[in-house]
């Protein structure tokens, strides 16, 4: 196998340095094709987040220094192996593994990073760049992945201080999909809780803003409607939730507000978000009968709770990683009886055809259709004699000592099996795939 792995992440590489080695999807493949050309690689793909940068490379493992220097004339970065990581052969499948089911990412279950590493993959694949190698090894991830998101609740609970204001959201009104949201404050904590309440469908968007430029790019972005600040009051009521972050240094919704509201929706209830430091909302609003608030340390209680759940839920996806990578060996090694099953095949066909050719010369009256049912009948014979023993074989290649049965039938039947090279000619290997046994 000759797989290997050379990035840069969020551990190792200051965040300047990471900014600098983010690629476009099309620099990525011209990238792609300089490094496959001018190292005769046998598959190259490259993931470029805002986290990491990293190259997939088969038969790279001799030339990594070579392929380090290019990079950094590349870029133009001559420190980047200062804070470079290589991770070699399983090794580096059990990485592509972590980094597909969010296990190597900075917020852990995190969903995005699955998606980049589709993208990825369809990129590179569609350039006709990754090779009969890479392509059954990112399947591979993908389905690990999905196992490790099915099997476990690593996924399942929310992690960031947006996200959580949606989950008690959803706990409070059944359908958000009915709800209006207001929300104050245009900055990323706000945006982040808006663009997951659109996920979850929301009937409504409101934003408002003490610059109302701000306000309203916000709103544009969510096709949601701006509301001038001063008119705050006005629209209130018309809110079932109300997200709030702003760099306020006074209450901007305060209780008079909220029970005015409150008269005006008739006994609806209001739920409010308070994401800022300090407090937006009153918190003398949380007593008011068809209120419920929470600050943010009500919501980092809730995201603490949750970051302990996914840590255990960790180690159950580990586990699942373990038993995808034992599938990946048990693969690899069936590969290397390949090479003696086909000479094996090659060397009883080669036969056949001789005898037959032989036979055919001596019953020259024989139909031609007659000719070919022998044939047909020959080759469907060799197949089955042979089939059990290429599976057989293929076990063996499972066993320590593999070595020494491969070598037993060379010698038995004198034979000169090539080296398999998946690359020489994809179709003969379009079957070859990772398959659970």
């Amino acid at each position: 196998m000759h797989f290997s792995v050379i990035g840069w992440n969020f551990r190792n590489t200051p965040v300047e340095i990471r900014d600098s080695l983010a690629l476009t999807p099309e620099q990525q493949v011209e990238l792609g094709h300089q490094l496959k050309g001018r190292f005769d690689l046998g598959g190259v793909a490259i993931l470029s987040t805002c986290n990491r940068t990293e190259l997939y490379l088969v038969n790279a493992e001799e030339q990594l220094e070579q392929i380090i220097e290019q990079l950094e004339s590349y870029w133009k970065l001559y420190k980047l192996r200062e804070s470079v990581y290589t991770i070699h052969n399983l090794a580096g499948v059990k990485h592509l593994f972590r980094v597909a089911s969010s296990l190597d990412s900075m917020v852990l279950g995190e969903p995005q990073i699955l998606g980049q590493l589709k993208d990825t993959f369809h990129t590179f694949n569609e350039a006709g760049l990754t090779g009969k190698l890479l392509h059954p090894l990112f399947t591979r991830s993908f389905s690990t992945a999905k196992r490790v998101r099915t099997e476990t609740t690593l996924a399942s609970n929310a992690v960031s201080i947006s996200y959580a204001a949606v989950e008690l959201a959803k706990h409070i009104f059944e359908d958000l999909s009915k709800q209006t949201v207001m929300v104050i404050g245009a900055g990323e904590m706000a945006e982040l809780a808006v663009r997951h309440l659109m996920r979850n469908g929301i009937s409504q968007l409101f934003v408002t803003n003490r610059t109302f430029l701000s306000a309203a790019k916000l709103a544009e972005k969510f096709q949601g409607l701006a509301v001038p600040f001063e008119h705050l009051k006005r629209h209130l009521h018309q809110a079932d939730i109300i997200i709030s972050s702003t760099g306020a240094r006074d209450f901007i919704i305060t209780s008079e507000m909220v029970k005015q509201s409150l008269r005006q929706r008739k006994g609806n209830s209001m739920f409010f978000i308070d994401i800022a430091v300090p407090r937006d909302v009153d918190p003398e609003i949380n007593e008011l009968n068809g209120t419920y608030c929470y600050d943010i340390d009500d919501l980092q209680a809730h995201v603490s709770q949750n970051q302990q759940e996914r840590k255990k839920q960790s180690f159950v996806a580990e586990e699942i990683i373990e038993e995808e990578i034992l599938e990946v060996e048990l693969w690899f090694k069936s590969l290397s009886a390949v090479p003696t099953i086909r000479s094996l095949r090659r060397a009883f066909h080669s036969k056949a055809e001789e005898e037959m050719e032989k036979a055919f010369r001596r019953m020259k009256n024989l139909p031609a259709s007659e000719q070919k049912e022998i044939e047909q009948f020959v080759h469907r014979l060799i197949h089955k004699l042979l089939h059990d023993p290429s599976h057989n074989l293929k076990q063996i290649a499972h066993s320590e000592d593999a070595h020494l049965y491969l070598e037993s039938v060379k010698k038995i039947f004198d034979l000169k099996p090539q080296q398999l090279n998946l690359e020489e000619n994809p179709k003969k290997y379009s079957r070859l795939k990772i398959v659970n046994s």
